[in-house]
């Protein structure tokens, strides 16, 4: 099975990579057309980061996609493997290529990507939380674009809440450490509602079993608005005050 999803990971990197043709598109109607002068390093950077967007939310939106094209549920779970060795199968190529597109990244573009790492990690796990209910890759879009919308909010409560509870980080660590939380409050609660629902899957159609999945879902999705609304004013009032 792993070589199989292998196979699909590379795949969907393909698919990805065709972003790139924008890039010489970008120069020549740079140079015919607009006349701005944009550098070329700056679109390849463009090209670099839009790329491994793409294929975070593609690659883990369509994690599933194989056994809904073919109904092929029935056959994945009669194989000899546990739930959770189905579940690593299927994220652990796509996520090894998605760091490898990051480390590709940093080496071509500059270290200055490295302070979205954990955005790139986001997108993924959010986009692979979302795929066992959402069927379609534009909905998952839209679902992993409201998690993106939230991470900023958070990264600025979490900042606040760790100032005021009086904890200290280097530095160099500060930062990481807030993204950090900030995106395990908001991808917790899903990964948590696709495991459950997962693992407890049988042959019947999906949407006939969600119930655990919004059961943990909407509840989580208010308290997540509920927390911004309670607390981002304060820190960013905190935030500017520093």
């Amino acid at each position: 099975m792993l070589k199989k999803e292998c196979f699909e990971a590379i795949k969907k990197l393909l698919e990805s990579l065709l972003i790139l043709v924008v890039i010489p598109l970008a120069i020549v109607w740079d140079k015919l057309v607009a006349h701005s002068g944009w550098p070329y390093a700056d679109v390849f950077q463009a090209g670099c980061i839009a790329t491994l967007v793409i294929y975070a939310i593609y690659a883990g939106a369509t994690i599933f996609q194989p056994e809904r094209k073919d109904k092929a549920f029935e056959y994945l779970f009669s194989l000899p493997l546990t739930r959770s060795r189905i579940v690593m199968a299927k994220v652990l190529p796509r996520f090894v290529i998605l760091e490898m597109l990051f480390l590709l990244s940093v080496v071509l573009i500059g270290p200055g990507v490295l302070a979205s790492g954990i955005i790139f990690i986001l997108l993924f796990f959010g986009a692979v939380s979302l795929s066992i209910a959402v069927n379609s890759v534009i909905l998952n879009l839209i679902g992993v674009s409201f998690i993106f919308g939230a991470f900023q909010p958070c990264c600025n409560i979490m900042s606040f809440l760790l100032g005021k509870l009086g904890v200290n980080f280097p530095n160099d660590l500060a930062f990481i450490c807030v993204q950090i939380c900030a995106a395990l409050i908001l991808l917790v609660p899903l990964w948590l509602a696709f495991w459950l629902t997962f693992k407890k899957l049988d042959v019947r159609p999906i949407r006939l079993q969600m119930n655990t999945y919004y059961f943990i879902l909407l509840p989580s999705l208010a308290g997540l608005v509920a927390f911004i609304l309670l607390f981002y004013r304060k820190a960013m009032y905190w935030i500017m005050a520093r």
